[in-house]
Protein backbone atom coordinates (compact mmCIF):
# COMPACT_ATOMS: atom_id res chain seq x y z
CA UNK A 1 0.00 0.00 0.00
CA UNK A 2 1.48 3.56 -0.65
CA UNK A 3 2.01 5.79 2.19
CA UNK A 4 1.87 8.91 0.02
CA UNK A 5 -1.56 7.68 -0.68
CA UNK A 6 -2.79 7.05 2.83
CA UNK A 7 -1.29 10.68 3.52
CA UNK A 8 -3.15 12.34 1.11
CA UNK A 9 -6.69 10.37 2.02
CA UNK A 10 -6.02 12.01 5.65
CA UNK A 11 -5.57 15.35 4.18
CA UNK A 12 -8.63 15.16 2.76
CA UNK A 13 -9.93 13.92 5.95
CA UNK A 14 -8.95 16.79 7.79
CA UNK A 15 -9.80 19.30 5.04
CA UNK A 16 -12.98 18.66 3.67
CA UNK A 17 -11.77 19.55 0.38
CA UNK A 18 -9.99 17.52 -2.13
CA UNK A 19 -8.61 21.10 -3.84
CA UNK A 20 -7.39 22.56 0.24
CA UNK A 21 -5.76 18.95 0.54
CA UNK A 22 -3.86 18.70 -2.22
CA UNK A 23 -2.70 22.35 -1.58
CA UNK A 24 -1.88 21.02 1.88
CA UNK A 25 0.31 17.63 0.26
CA UNK A 26 2.00 20.40 -2.04
CA UNK A 27 0.37 18.61 -5.47
CA UNK A 28 -1.87 19.14 -7.75
CA UNK A 29 -5.15 17.73 -6.63
CA UNK A 30 -5.56 15.77 -10.25
CA UNK A 31 -2.66 14.48 -9.02
CA UNK A 32 -4.26 14.02 -5.15
CA UNK A 33 -7.79 12.65 -6.59
CA UNK A 34 -6.04 9.45 -8.67
CA UNK A 35 -3.61 8.66 -5.52
CA UNK A 36 -6.82 8.14 -3.45
CA UNK A 37 -8.98 6.45 -6.10
CA UNK A 38 -6.17 4.12 -6.37
CA UNK A 39 -6.16 3.55 -2.58
CA UNK A 40 -9.97 3.13 -2.97
CA UNK A 41 -9.77 0.41 -6.01
CA UNK A 42 -6.73 -1.39 -3.81
CA UNK A 43 -9.27 -1.51 -1.02
CA UNK A 44 -12.56 -2.48 -3.11
CA UNK A 45 -14.10 0.48 -1.09
CA UNK A 46 -15.29 3.74 -1.62
CA UNK A 47 -13.82 5.70 1.14
CA UNK A 48 -14.75 9.26 0.72
CA UNK A 49 -18.41 10.65 0.18
CA UNK A 50 -18.25 13.33 -2.91
CA UNK A 51 -21.54 14.15 -2.99
CA UNK A 52 -21.28 16.22 -0.38
CA UNK A 53 -19.65 19.78 0.42
CA UNK A 54 -17.07 19.68 2.51
CA UNK A 55 -16.91 16.32 1.55
CA UNK A 56 -17.22 13.09 4.40
CA UNK A 57 -15.84 10.43 4.57
CA UNK A 58 -17.72 6.65 4.24
CA UNK A 59 -17.88 4.55 7.24
CA UNK A 60 -15.15 2.48 5.42
CA UNK A 61 -13.32 5.59 5.32
CA UNK A 62 -13.44 6.49 8.60
CA UNK A 63 -12.07 2.86 9.72
CA UNK A 64 -9.30 3.29 7.33
CA UNK A 65 -8.46 6.58 8.53
CA UNK A 66 -8.41 5.26 12.39
CA UNK A 67 -5.80 2.53 11.04
CA UNK A 68 -4.44 5.20 8.84
CA UNK A 69 -3.26 7.45 11.50
CA UNK A 70 -1.92 5.00 13.84
CA UNK A 71 -0.24 3.36 11.10
CA UNK A 72 1.57 6.64 10.01
CA UNK A 73 2.43 7.29 13.96
CA UNK A 74 3.62 4.42 14.33
CA UNK A 75 6.00 4.85 11.02
CA UNK A 76 7.30 8.49 12.80
CA UNK A 77 8.44 7.02 16.14
CA UNK A 78 10.43 4.53 14.42
CA UNK A 79 11.70 7.37 12.18
CA UNK A 80 12.32 9.20 15.72
CA UNK A 81 13.45 5.97 17.28
CA UNK A 82 16.18 5.58 14.34
CA UNK A 83 17.30 9.25 14.84
CA UNK A 84 18.08 8.36 18.38
CA UNK A 85 21.07 6.57 17.34
CA UNK A 86 22.93 9.89 16.41
CA UNK A 87 21.79 11.28 19.96
CA UNK A 88 20.56 14.72 19.85
CA UNK A 89 22.75 16.09 16.89
CA UNK A 90 19.72 15.60 14.74
CA UNK A 91 15.56 14.73 14.67
CA UNK A 92 12.11 15.76 14.60
CA UNK A 93 9.47 17.35 17.80
CA UNK A 94 6.55 18.29 17.22
CA UNK A 95 4.57 19.91 20.62
CA UNK A 96 1.03 20.90 20.55
CA UNK A 97 -0.13 23.62 23.31
CA UNK A 98 -3.34 24.79 24.38
CA UNK A 99 -2.92 29.03 23.31
CA UNK A 100 -2.80 30.66 26.57
CA UNK A 101 0.41 28.59 27.98
CA UNK A 102 2.18 28.79 24.30
CA UNK A 103 1.91 32.31 24.94
CA UNK A 104 3.51 32.99 28.44
CA UNK A 105 5.65 28.99 28.78
CA UNK A 106 6.70 28.18 25.07
CA UNK A 107 9.09 30.81 24.07
CA UNK A 108 11.17 30.85 26.57
CA UNK A 109 11.30 27.36 26.77
CA UNK A 110 12.26 27.06 23.22
CA UNK A 111 14.71 29.69 22.77
CA UNK A 112 16.47 27.20 25.85
CA UNK A 113 16.10 24.77 23.87
CA UNK A 114 17.00 25.83 20.76
CA UNK A 115 20.23 27.37 21.65
CA UNK A 116 21.17 23.92 23.51
CA UNK A 117 20.28 21.58 20.86
CA UNK A 118 20.35 23.29 17.56
CA UNK A 119 20.57 19.69 15.80
CA UNK A 120 16.77 19.00 16.31
CA UNK A 121 14.22 20.48 14.09
CA UNK A 122 11.36 21.65 16.76
CA UNK A 123 8.16 22.68 15.88
CA UNK A 124 5.03 23.88 18.30
CA UNK A 125 1.36 24.19 17.00
CA UNK A 126 -0.90 26.67 19.23
CA UNK A 127 -4.03 25.07 19.28
CA UNK A 128 -7.61 24.40 21.29
CA UNK A 129 -7.22 21.93 24.10
CA UNK A 130 -9.10 19.09 22.53
CA UNK A 131 -7.00 19.02 19.38
CA UNK A 132 -3.79 19.50 21.36
CA UNK A 133 -5.53 15.99 22.69
CA UNK A 134 -6.19 14.26 19.41
CA UNK A 135 -2.97 15.37 18.05
CA UNK A 136 -1.37 13.31 20.75
CA UNK A 137 -3.72 10.71 20.51
CA UNK A 138 -3.03 10.23 17.00
CA UNK A 139 0.73 10.00 17.26
CA UNK A 140 1.26 13.87 15.54
CA UNK A 141 2.58 14.94 18.88
CA UNK A 142 5.00 13.49 20.76
CA UNK A 143 4.07 16.29 23.69
CA UNK A 144 0.70 17.97 24.14
CA UNK A 145 1.00 20.85 26.87
CA UNK A 146 -2.85 20.95 27.88
CA UNK A 147 -5.00 20.38 31.43
CA UNK A 148 -4.78 18.29 33.57
CA UNK A 149 -7.34 15.50 33.86
CA UNK A 150 -7.13 15.04 29.75
CA UNK A 151 -11.09 14.64 28.37
CA UNK A 152 -10.29 11.57 26.59
CA UNK A 153 -9.37 8.31 27.43
CA UNK A 154 -6.03 6.37 26.35
CA UNK A 155 -3.67 9.88 27.33
CA UNK A 156 -1.73 10.14 30.53
CA UNK A 157 -1.21 13.51 32.21
CA UNK A 158 1.80 14.56 34.46
CA UNK A 159 0.66 17.85 36.56
CA UNK A 160 3.29 20.78 35.75
CA UNK A 161 1.38 24.09 37.90
CA UNK A 162 -1.88 25.43 38.66
CA UNK A 163 -3.11 28.72 37.05
CA UNK A 164 -5.43 31.01 38.26
CA UNK A 165 -7.74 33.28 35.61
CA UNK A 166 -7.54 37.20 36.75
CA UNK A 167 -9.53 40.25 35.48
CA UNK A 168 -6.43 41.74 33.14
CA UNK A 169 -6.93 45.65 32.86
CA UNK A 170 -5.24 48.70 31.11
CA UNK A 171 -3.42 51.31 34.32
CA UNK A 172 -6.13 53.90 33.37
CA UNK A 173 -9.24 51.42 33.66
CA UNK A 174 -11.75 51.75 37.10
CA UNK A 175 -10.61 48.46 38.57
CA UNK A 176 -6.87 48.95 37.56
CA UNK A 177 -6.09 49.82 41.23
CA UNK A 178 -8.46 46.56 43.29
CA UNK A 179 -6.25 44.37 44.37
CA UNK A 180 -9.55 42.35 44.34
CA UNK A 181 -12.80 42.86 42.50
CA UNK A 182 -16.40 42.65 43.76
CA UNK A 183 -19.05 40.45 41.90
CA UNK A 184 -20.92 43.67 41.54
CA UNK A 185 -17.91 45.55 39.99
CA UNK A 186 -17.49 42.85 37.49
CA UNK A 187 -20.87 43.21 36.41
CA UNK A 188 -20.04 46.59 34.84
CA UNK A 189 -16.84 45.42 33.05
CA UNK A 190 -17.12 45.22 29.24
CA UNK A 191 -14.55 42.50 28.36
CA UNK A 192 -13.03 41.10 25.28
CA UNK A 193 -12.91 37.25 25.26
CA UNK A 194 -11.38 34.44 23.49
CA UNK A 195 -14.02 32.61 21.74
CA UNK A 196 -16.23 29.57 23.50
CA UNK A 197 -14.20 27.11 21.36
CA UNK A 198 -11.53 27.85 23.87
CA UNK A 199 -11.12 25.80 27.12
CA UNK A 200 -9.92 29.08 29.18
CA UNK A 201 -13.21 30.67 27.98
CA UNK A 202 -15.38 27.57 29.14
CA UNK A 203 -13.80 27.99 32.47
CA UNK A 204 -14.63 31.67 32.74
CA UNK A 205 -18.25 30.77 31.41
CA UNK A 206 -18.93 28.17 34.13
CA UNK A 207 -17.43 30.53 36.85
CA UNK A 208 -19.42 32.81 35.67
CA UNK A 209 -22.73 31.08 35.88
CA UNK A 210 -21.69 29.25 38.75
CA UNK A 211 -21.40 32.97 40.77
CA UNK A 212 -24.83 33.86 39.23
CA UNK A 213 -22.69 36.60 37.27
CA UNK A 214 -24.04 37.59 33.44
CA UNK A 215 -20.95 39.44 32.21
CA UNK A 216 -20.76 41.84 29.04
CA UNK A 217 -18.71 40.48 26.38
CA UNK A 218 -18.05 43.14 23.93
CA UNK A 219 -15.90 41.34 21.71
CA UNK A 220 -13.93 38.24 20.90
CA UNK A 221 -10.68 37.48 19.40
CA UNK A 222 -9.00 34.29 18.89
CA UNK A 223 -4.99 35.27 19.97
CA UNK A 224 -3.95 36.60 23.08
CA UNK A 225 -2.12 39.13 21.19
CA UNK A 226 -4.95 40.45 19.98
CA UNK A 227 -6.83 40.74 23.27
CA UNK A 228 -4.14 42.19 24.86
CA UNK A 229 -3.80 44.78 21.96
CA UNK A 230 -7.78 45.87 22.62
CA UNK A 231 -7.59 45.95 26.30
CA UNK A 232 -4.79 48.71 25.93
CA UNK A 233 -6.03 50.45 22.48
CA UNK A 234 -9.58 50.57 23.69
CA UNK A 235 -9.42 50.40 27.75
CA UNK A 236 -11.35 47.10 28.36
CA UNK A 237 -10.58 44.21 30.51
CA UNK A 238 -10.50 40.57 29.73
CA UNK A 239 -10.04 37.10 31.55
CA UNK A 240 -6.34 35.02 31.39
CA UNK A 241 -4.10 33.59 33.30
CA UNK A 242 -2.39 35.70 35.57
CA UNK A 243 1.14 34.14 33.94
CA UNK A 244 -0.34 35.74 30.80
CA UNK A 245 1.25 39.07 31.78
CA UNK A 246 4.88 37.82 31.56
CA UNK A 247 4.77 38.03 27.65
CA UNK A 248 5.62 41.11 25.98
CA UNK A 249 2.76 42.64 24.88
CA UNK A 250 0.74 42.60 28.29
CA UNK A 251 3.64 45.28 29.78
CA UNK A 252 2.11 48.10 31.82
CA UNK A 253 -1.54 46.05 32.00
CA UNK A 254 -2.56 45.33 35.36
CA UNK A 255 -3.80 41.95 37.07
CA UNK A 256 -6.92 42.61 39.32
CA UNK A 257 -7.66 38.87 41.10
CA UNK A 258 -11.57 37.57 40.81
CA UNK A 259 -13.71 37.02 43.90
CA UNK A 260 -13.14 33.60 46.07
CA UNK A 261 -13.01 30.99 45.21
CA UNK A 262 -11.51 32.02 42.26
CA UNK A 263 -11.41 29.86 38.61
CA UNK A 264 -8.18 28.35 38.24
CA UNK A 265 -6.96 24.88 36.44
CA UNK A 266 -4.39 22.80 36.51
CA UNK A 267 -1.74 22.76 33.63
CA UNK A 268 0.37 19.65 32.53
CA UNK A 269 2.04 17.46 30.22
CA UNK A 270 0.24 14.72 27.91
CA UNK A 271 1.44 11.77 26.31
CA UNK A 272 -0.26 8.53 24.80
CA UNK A 273 -0.39 5.74 26.42
CA UNK A 274 2.50 3.68 26.50
CA UNK A 275 3.86 5.62 23.88
CA UNK A 276 8.10 5.62 23.35
CA UNK A 277 9.43 8.69 24.23
CA UNK A 278 11.92 10.11 22.32
CA UNK A 279 15.32 11.80 24.13
CA UNK A 280 14.21 15.29 22.41
CA UNK A 281 10.53 14.77 24.35
CA UNK A 282 12.58 13.60 27.70
CA UNK A 283 15.64 16.66 27.22
CA UNK A 284 12.19 19.58 26.45
CA UNK A 285 10.61 18.13 29.71
CA UNK A 286 13.85 18.52 31.45
CA UNK A 287 13.97 21.89 29.98
CA UNK A 288 10.79 22.82 31.30
CA UNK A 289 11.03 21.68 34.40
CA UNK A 290 14.13 23.71 35.11
CA UNK A 291 12.50 26.45 33.86
CA UNK A 292 9.24 26.34 35.91
CA UNK A 293 11.52 26.16 39.16
CA UNK A 294 13.36 28.83 38.21
CA UNK A 295 10.31 31.15 37.60
CA UNK A 296 8.46 30.40 40.62
CA UNK A 297 11.68 31.84 42.88
CA UNK A 298 11.98 34.28 40.26
CA UNK A 299 15.13 33.68 38.82
CA UNK A 300 15.64 33.29 34.75
CA UNK A 301 17.52 30.49 33.32
CA UNK A 302 19.57 31.67 30.62
CA UNK A 303 21.05 28.73 28.11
Amino acid sequence: MDLRALRYFLAVAEEGHFTKAAERCFVSQPALSQQIRKLEEALGEVLVDRSTTPVRLTAAGEVVAAHARRMLAELEAMRVALDELQGLQRGNLVIGAVQTVQAYLIPQVVTLFVRQYPGVRLQVMALPADEVEAGVLEGRFQLGLGFVPPTREGLEASPLFEEELVLITPPTHPLAACHRASLLELKAVELVLLPTTYCTRRLWDRWARAAGLEPKVALEVNTIEGLLYLVRTLGLATVLPEWTLRIDAAQGLKAVRLPMPPPHRTVGMLHRQGAYRCRATQAFEEMLALWLAAARNGHAVRA
